[in-house]
């Protein structure tokens, strides 16, 4: 419904010994919501009332808000590494059909993500580097040319 269809209907009332004493046109009407007597077409005289409406809905949207946002916050994931909570991109990361796949352990931070996948990238690394080494040779501490020794020998 538009601010623009509402209408207000006053609620204004007097005493039977001001209207008697006073009359009618006197200022002895009150208006509920207000606190002074006024003249009856000032009591009935709403200028404040879009005014007073969109004070009234602008309060009501904060409000709303500050409930959403305080519901979102209650439901925001918290890393089971080290207790803080998700930001907003790591949660749209972990929740969100598109990034899901390559969200990971979708019950961590960000940071321990981070972490996790600069050890997983170290460790490639280094099996790559032992990979492409070429084979240390074993030296038995035996000098060259001399036959080698070893635990189970023959007997002569």
């Amino acid at each position: 419904m538009d601010s623009t269809q509402w209408t207000a209907v006053p609620v204004v009332f007097t005493t039977l010994e001001q209207l008697m004493e006073h009359g009618a046109d006197a200022a002895v009407w009150r208006r509920l919501g207000r606190k002074d007597e006024q003249t009856l077409p000032d009591a009935l005289d709403n200028p404040d009332g879009d005014a007073l409406y969109r004070r009234q809905y602008a309060r009501a949207e904060a409000e709303d808000e500050r409930r959403r946002a305080a519901e979102r916050e209650a439901q925001r994931p918290v890393c089971k590494r080290c207790g803080q909570k998700f930001t907003d991109q790591r949660w749209e990361e972990t929740t969100a059909h598109r990034t899901a796949w390559n969200a990971g352990d979708v019950s961590v931070c960000g940071t321990c993500h981070a972490d996790e996948v600069a050890r997983e990238e170290a460790a490639a690394e280094a099996a790559r580097l032992q990979a492409a080494a070429p084979p240390e040779p074993e030296d038995d501490g035996q000098e060259p040319g001399k036959p080698r020794r070893s635990l189970f020998r023959r007997r002569t």
